[in-house]
């Protein structure tokens, strides 16, 4: 049993450790809904394990060997019921099907590094498809960036405090002719109207990825590290192009493989 000031201290790092140290399941209780301390600790702890549960299936773990209680100190009878019942549950699924080394993370390597690195050491099996994330927990969820839209300014990249965005020398033409703004959206930059124009020049579809000359960065392409993201959501909030979108799922297949 491991005691916190606050269940909004629970990190999926812990939970996933303790798979990793040996656990057959882990369970999280919290204080009752209302009642927190800290406002909303643990209605946050909540929405962070139901979306571990949803790493533990995606990964083929499965999310019933992690559960969220509600409870408060002087429901000792309640408390004895719910960890008899998880012990029951766990007894029913058996032994962690996988025994696992422990994940080192290095000095270099974010916390949200070393969760998906866990979760691909914990893994029976790849994920199939992105996982959507609960609603309310603004750090989770992934960028969608349009080509046709950027400027190459970096903004995003200077402000990126996870360097989850860096940009590398590629001019990817086909990606950006095929992701062209609708026309009526009410803006006209000089770098769309050049794409427009090579879109009506063009007599077939781009077949590679080409490198810009020397000296032209700002047609360098955007770079993103959905590993290292933490959705603070600087990289949208300084771009001045709004080239960047925030979507709520985890793209877990991409981040894993």
């Amino acid at each position: 049993m491991i005691r916190l000031p606050c269940s909004g201290k629970v990190d999926l790092t812990y939970l996933f450790r303790a798979f990793e140290v040996g656990a057959d399941g882990v369970m999280v209780i919290g204080c009752l809904e209302g009642g927190c301390h800290f406002i909303e600790g643990n209605i946050h702890a909540k929405k962070r394990v139901n979306l571990g549960k949803e790493i533990l299936d995606a990964i083929g773990v499965g999310g019933d060997r992690m559960e969220f209680y509600n409870l408060s100190a002087a429901m000792a009878p309640r408390f004895i019921e719910v960890v008899r019942e998880m012990n029951e549950k766990v007894s029913k699924l058996g032994p962690f099907p996988k025994k696992v080394r422990l994940t080192e993370k290095t000095a270099e390597m974010t916390k949200r590094e070393f969760l998906y690195l866990m979760a691909k050491n914990l893994a029976l099996k790849k994920p199939e498809k992105p996982i959507l994330v609960p609603e309310g927990l603004e750090e989770w969820g992934r960028i969608e960036y349009n080509v046709a839209k950027c400027i190459g300014c970096k903004k995003c990249e200077e402000n990126c405090p996870e360097k989850a965005i860096k940009f590398v020398n590629e001019f990817d033409l086909s990606t950006i002719l095929q992701n062209l703004p609708e026309k009526n959206d009410g803006k006209v930059t000089k770098r769309r109207l050049m794409y427009e124009t090579l879109a009506n020049l063009a007599v077939k579809k781009p077949s590679k990825v080409l490198s810009a000359p020397e000296g032209m960065n700002e047609f360098w392409k955007m770079q993103y590290l959905p590993e290292r993201c933490v959705i603070c959501e600087k990289c949208n909030k300084n771009c001045p192009e709004k080239a960047i979108n925030i979507v709520k799922e985890v793209d877990l297949p991409k981040i894993l493989s």
